[in-house]
């Protein structure tokens, strides 16, 4: 007995050492990547945190929209995560479009059915045998599970395509949009049916709590100051394709939306 409670001690006392290794190696690499340069060639836009869960399905939703130069043509755009582990990890992104000035942006997601990403994470850009970094100006960026969006200094407002939808007569439109505490905003989506020969306007409402899941909400606003804004508008049944902006109207601006001047076409 004595023999087993020594052996027993002992492989606690490595799983220990192990554990805490594998903490200091991961406090150690989110050190050394917020020393590093951000670049003005990689730039995270919009993250996305959620937990979508059911009563038979989880779900810890990450969706990633990044904005690079366009350095070479082979390219790699990643997010590099940290993991409950201790490990970092890369997510690779995929090509979505170009937007002009030579930048292209790249998106990507992931689905686990159980929590295996942490907090922590940083972009990180491969081209032309070089490596770029978004880190956050040094503080690395960092999303809890439920979050929502976390928009770029430089965005005011961002469609959220994967809550948009047009399924029969039905056009959803869903928008992120930074809370301007000094002045109550007003977003709007100005929409076709017809190449622009008609044009169209609804009006989106405030999303105090937008469900994401069986009993799961996004409050707004969140840690970022970002809200969720909705709505849907009825369209002719013979309707197929629409095109569409937003405009977000705050303390005596205009802040839009059009996909980079080419604007947003959902089809059924």
């Amino acid at each position: 007995m004595k023999r087993i409670l020594i052996l027993l001690t002992a492989v606690l006392s490595l799983y220990s050492c192990t554990q805490d290794t594998d903490q200091i190696d991961s406090v150690l690499e989110s050190a050394e990547l917020a020393a590093k340069n951000s670049s003005d060639n990689v730039e995270l836009l919009r993250a996305w945190t959620s937990n979508s869960s059911s009563p038979v399905r989880s779900r810890y939703v990450r969706r990633f929209v990044v904005k690079v130069k366009n350095l070479a043509y082979q390219k790699e755009v990643f997010i590099h995560h940290a993991t409950p582990s201790g490990n970092w990890v890369d997510i690779p992104l995929t090509y979505q479009q170009s937007i002009g000035n030579d930048e292209e942006i790249w998106v990507g997601e992931v689905e686990p059915e159980t929590e295996i990403y942490s907090d922590e994470f940083v972009v990180k850009y491969v081209v032309d045998q070089q490596t770029y970094w978004d880190n956050n100006n040094g503080a690395n960026y960092s999303m809890q599970v439920n979050i929502g969006a976390n928009l770029s200094e430089e965005i005011e407002v961002m469609v959220d395509q994967y809550y948009t939808r047009f399924t029969g007569s039905y056009f959803a439109i869903n928008v992120d949009a930074r809370r301007d505490y000094g002045a109550p905003g007003a977003v709007e989506v100005v929409y076709t049916t017809d190449n622009w020969a008609t044009v169209q306007r609804a009006s989106l409402s405030y999303q105090r709590y937008f469900r994401v899941g069986y009993s799961n909400y996004i409050i707004s606003p969140n840690q970022f100051d970002i809200d969720k804004w909705e709505t849907s508008v009825r369209v002719d049944a013979n309707v197929s394709s629409i095109e569409y902006a937003v405009v977000y109207k705050v303390n005596g601006q205009e802040y839009w939306d059009n996909n980079y001047g080419k604007n947003y076409t959902i089809n059924q």
